[in-house]
């Protein structure tokens, strides 16, 4: 049995989902779309239920404290709206958006870094969706000699190893990727990332060049040109929903 609430936590309301379940103690994590408690059976029906919650809401408190944007998942959700702005890779392009009698979105940048996009004057679609996707489109191209230059600039100074292609990809899964056919592939979400976590998922790339696995090796490879790793990857980990469109 389970049970899906909006708890409120210092003025942020945050799914909450109870699950009943075999078991003899109480446990409380983070699920992929709400904060989860799962509770022995047969608990619902008794009156220790509001101690085991009013627990879990004070878990979530101190975590808000040590990991400030660990809930962001849960309640954060960007809106597009003519004259918003995309602040990505050092850059705050302004949105110009602007509905028109046609089928499809385009985007364009203009002079004063102002993002022009057309999008169909019609309500039968998500129009934030689509907006998303023609960001997404003019990021990748914008960015790719970008991160190229990362790609280079490190190669040449600590792997020097042969790269078949680099790319820049949408993707929500991985930060970035190394096939065994040296193609280095990058999310564009990182370029919501400060510049030296950027440059930690390059370096962490071109070490699979070396070592396509996490192992010991591995990890010597990426500390000896980055000593502060840790540091990057705890930031992609707490930072991983905001740095998105």
């Amino acid at each position: 049995m389970a049970k899906l609430y909006l708890v409120e936590v210092d003025g942020q309301k945050i799914p909450f989902k109870i699950i009943e379940e075999r078991r003899n103690g109480t446990r409380v994590s983070l699920g992929a779309k709400s904060v989860i408690l799962r509770i022995p059976k047969s608990m619902f029906f008794g009156s220790d239920v509001n101690k085991h919650v009013d627990w879990a809401v004070n878990w979530i408190k101190s975590l808000k404290v040590s990991k400030p944007n660990a809930l962001n998942k849960y309640t954060q959700s960007k809106r597009y709206e003519n004259g918003s702005l995309l602040a990505i890779g050092g850059h705050q392009f302004v949105l110009a958006i602007e509905r028109y009698n046609g089928e499809n979105g385009h985007i364009k940048l203009r002079v004063d870094n102002e993002l022009h996009i057309r999008i169909p004057n019609r309500d039968d679609y998500d129009d934030q969706k689509l907006i998303k996707k023609l960001m997404i489109k003019f990021c990748q191209g914008f960015f790719q000699k970008d991160i190229e230059a990362r790609v280079d600039h490190f190669n040449d100074l600590y792997f020097h190893k042969d790269i078949n292609q680099i790319r820049l990809k949408y993707n929500s899964s991985n930060w970035g990727s190394c096939s065994t056919g040296k193609n280095l592939n990058f999310s564009v979400r990182l370029f919501f990332a400060p510049s030296d976590v950027i440059d930690y998922v390059v370096v962490h790339e071109l070490a699979h060049l070396i070592e396509m696995n996490h192992g010991p090796k591995f990890w010597s490879i990426v500390e000896k040109v980055m000593p502060d790793y840790r540091k990057k990857e705890k930031i992609l980990s707490e930072y991983n929903s905001v740095f998105d469109f």
